[in-house]
């Protein structure tokens, strides 16, 4: 009673002081005599269909920044003298914001800069008028927007001189942004002249500018309709009499291709003899190469990422798909690529070009050595990392990675089972290939999606004194290939095998697990054998500062094995591989997210996750219970399985001891929770704000928890139903810290469970079933992590 009393008296000082102390700050405190603090504006639009925000980006002057309705930063430079410069007064100044005092010419401005864009969105007779309400010495400012009748487009015509010309761009019409009925939009006009830029340098016109492009408007106000002229520019030039004369736009072809790939450009170019002593030249194909015998990328690998060939004409595709390419070889720190027009070709219609690209690579390999420190609920550890890297292990490009790490951490606890040093080590080997592995050519797909393919290998060994070891050893391959926001990946072989020898069980530990068989499936030897596939859609790529990002992940294992042993007519099951049996289960999951950013200081992240998974076929197995009786368990293996809580999850629970459903476990053997499921369901909400210097803030509400797909009596609650997961729904919410710095994020959120369903479920503030504590130590979290969480 004490302890609970405590905490709930100090948490309703802390809201009271915290209220306090925010309504007595006086915002106009530093504001001269005579003048007024912005408090707000507002936009009063009477047309619904012109975009608010749009509009807010042309407001000249807005109030000082807000933190869930309060100006914080205000009130830092508010609290400190102004009159002392110490480092205190100094800090508060800093971090802080001085008041917006009103200004009526920004206001002005702000009413102009109104009008003007509302012109060029085709409402020639807008309207703008201001409104400033002075109230308290602060001042509201109100802009009342008329957009009146807006001009639409009847008919587009096109003025080409050059009718080489005007052949491609008329065929390209029906591509043309702009439409009959649509409003007069100066950005579309603009967008347009930049299409047909491009249009026209895919067709050879490498010289071609969207300056040479006007569109003239002839408007109607009967009825309120224009007629646009998209008008060319003559192309002219100087002849050797130096007359000026008109002539058709010169098209160009490619004549040669030169890669400079140099170990410094610099110098080259300072002492051009020593390197060309220091460098090869080769020709590859129809391109032409200086390169150092020790360049850390061949030069038939990166003739594969060039798309401009010679004898060819000038396509701006081709050169940004080259671009797109050898940025995708992480190997070159600059890329340029430029064009040289051939001299003494003025008055040709056809011309030549010659292209260089000047390539300056990275350092070929590197590695770094971390320590690290870990703290897991009390149990104080560290370890060490060794990365080493390779950007072109073979001279082409393959990016290798090798990771090795080793931890110690001493566990204490008073359970049952008792273990002094968690040990742990571990080694991965990764290797990613600039292209497809395949037994037949994809040249199109490769030019159009740059596709990598990637080998993985990983052995990690666990060892838990009086408990188990475990050994896992994996290995996959898989391709990935992508566009501007779509990303695909696909494993067609995904291994997984883990040994847990039953010699290193202890003999508490194996009865636990005989006891309890669906436990058992968790400690025990086995093998996955997998295909997936995953579809990533970031819209944030396309626009920075909202946008949607989903991703959907579909595997399926043991199909392909299950499906060999059946047709070799073995009847005994389970089947077994390397005397193990594979596990056959399908899952899949969706991951969906949405970042919205209210202003410069405030931001908004929203994220539902649904995953579902099914084991069947091999992964049923009977096992014999202690009264010799047997029970059919269904699961998936652990590492394919579900978890909540933790620093990404629902963070009022530590990692993995959320769930499942509203099973109260009474079996954990160790300090860990390993609470997992085959059913997942959660929601998060966060609310990001800045603070001072590189520190942010969040609020956050996270819900959720995991289910089984079987029922099993031994655990009541954990199987997922229809008539009662909404009410096993776990709530939680908190307050985090995040540090950014350029080169990391460091993030703290400290969670409370608002909502436990375990057992008959439990909201804070309510009794517990063992005593009367409402709120104690146990229903907090804190969450050390690096970086955002759903980023």
């Amino acid at each position: 009673m004490g302890e609970s009393g405590g905490i709930r008296y100090s948490f309703s000082n802390f809201w009271i002081i915290v209220l306090i102390f925010f309504a007595s700050c006086n915002p106009t405190k530093n504001v001269p005599q005579g003048e007024y603090l912005l408090r707000a504006y507002e936009l009063r639009i009477d047309n619904r269909s012109v975009n608010k925000e749009q509009l807010r980006s042309f407001v000249q002057q807005r109030p000082n920044k807000k933190i869930l309705g309060a100006r914080f930063h205000l009130w830092l430079h508010n609290s400190s003298k102004l009159e002392k410069d110490n480092w205190w007064n100094e800090g508060l100044r800093k971090n802080g914001e001085e008041p917006v005092i009103w200004q009526q010419n920004k206001t002005s401005r702000t009413v102009e800069e109104l009008g003007l864009y509302l012109k060029s969105k085709g409402y020639y007779y807008a309207y703008v008028t201001d409104t400033v309400i002075f109230k308290n010495r602060k001042a509201d400012v109100i802009y009342n927007i008329r957009t009146g009748w807006a001009y639409t487009v009847n008919r587009i015509s096109y003025l080409i001189p050059d009718t080489a010309i005007e052949k491609f761009v008329l065929a390209d019409t029906l591509n043309s942004l702009i439409k009959h009925g649509m409003l007069v939009d100066e950005d579309v006009l603009k967008a347009e002249s930049r299409r047909i830029e491009t249009n026209l340098k895919n067709r050879g016109y490498f010289s071609f500018s969207r300056d040479y492009i006007t569109c003239e408007l002839d408007t109607f106000r009967i009825n309120r309709k224009a007629n646009i002229y998209v008008r060319f520019r003559p192309h002219s030039e100087p002849t050797r009499e130096n007359q000026v004369v008109e002539m058709p736009y010169p098209r160009y072809n490619i004549r040669s291709m030169t890669v400079n790939a140099s170990l410094n450009m610099q110098n080259m170019l300072e002492t051009a003899n020593t390197q060309r002593e220091a460098s090869d030249t080769l020709k590859h194909g129809e391109v032409n190469f200086i390169i150092q015998q020790d360049f850390p990328v061949r030069a038939s690998t990166i003739n594969n990422s060039i798309f401009i060939f010679s004898d060819s004409l000038y396509r701006i595709s081709d050169v940004n798909q080259t671009y797109q390419h050898l940025n995708g070889l992480r190997n070159f720190q600059q890329i340029n690529i430029g064009f040289s027009e051939i001299s003494e070709q003025a008055g040709l219609q056809m011309r030549e070009l010659d292209c260089m690209i000047s390539l300056l690579p990275f350092t070929r390999q590197g590695y770094r050595v971390e320590l690290e420190g870990t703290n897991s609920e009390g149990n104080l550890g560290g370890g060490i990392r060794l990365h080493y890297h390779n950007k072109s292990l073979f001279g082409h490009a393959e990016f290798f990675n090798l990771n090795l790490r080793g931890l110690m951490e001493a566990v204490s606890g008073d359970r049952e089972l008792k273990f002094n040093t968690k040990m742990e080590y571990e080694a991965e080997a990764t290797i990613n290939i600039p292209k497809f592995l395949l037994p037949v050519q994809a040249n199109k797909f490769t030019q159009k999606y740059n596709p990598n393919t990637t080998i993985s290998i990983l052995y990690n060994y666990q060892q838990y004194p009086e408990y188990y070891v475990r050994t896992v050893f994996s290995a996959s391959f898989g391709y990935n290939w992508r566009n501007a926001v779509n990303n695909h990946f696909v494993k067609p072989l995904d291994v997984y095998f883990v040994q847990l020898p039953s010699s290193y069980l202890s003999d508490n530990f194996r009865a636990t697990l005989n006891r309890y068989p669906y436990l058992r499936n968790s400690y025990q030897s086995h093998m996955v054998v997998s295909s997936s596939y995953t579809f990533v859609r970031d819209m944030r790529l396309a626009d920075r500062d909202n946008g949607f990002f989903i991703r959907t992940n579909l595997e399926n294992a043991g199909f392909l094995l299950n499906t060999i042993y059946r047709m070799s007519g073995q009847s005994e099951k389970p089947y077994e591989m390397f005397s193990n049996a594979f596990s056959q289960f399908i899952k899949g999951d969706v991951d969906l997210r949405y970042y919205h950013t209210i202003n410069e200081n405030n931001r908004l992240v929203n994220r539902i996750f649904v995953g579902v998974g099914f084991p069947y076929g091999n992964s049923k197995t009977t096992a014999v219970l202690e009264d010799f009786t047997t029970k059919t368990v269904a699961a998936m293996p652990f590492e394919k399985k579900y978890h909540a809580g933790g620093a990404n999850s629902t963070r009022g629970w530590r990692l993995r001891s959320l769930g499942p459903g509203s099973y109260r476990d009474t079996t954990s053997l160790t300090s860990y929770p390993n609470n997992t499921g085959d059913i997942k369901l959660e929601a998060n909400f966060e609310y990001r704000f800045n603070l001072v210097w590189r520190m942010e803030g969040a609020l956050f509400v996270d819900a959720g928890n995991v289910w089984d797909s079987y029922k099993d009596n031994d655990r009541p609650g954990a199987n997922f139903s229809f008539d009662r997961f909404y009410r096993e729904m776990s709530l939680s919410g908190g307050f985090g810290l995040r540090f950014n710095f350029p080169f990391i994020i460091l993030r703290a959120d400290l969670g409370m469970k608002l909502r436990d369903p375990e057992g008959d479920g439990r909201w804070a503030f309510t009794p517990k079933i063992t005593g009367n504590r409402r709120v104690s130590r146990e229903d907090f979290c804190l969450s050390i992590g690096i970086g955002y969480p759903f980023f």
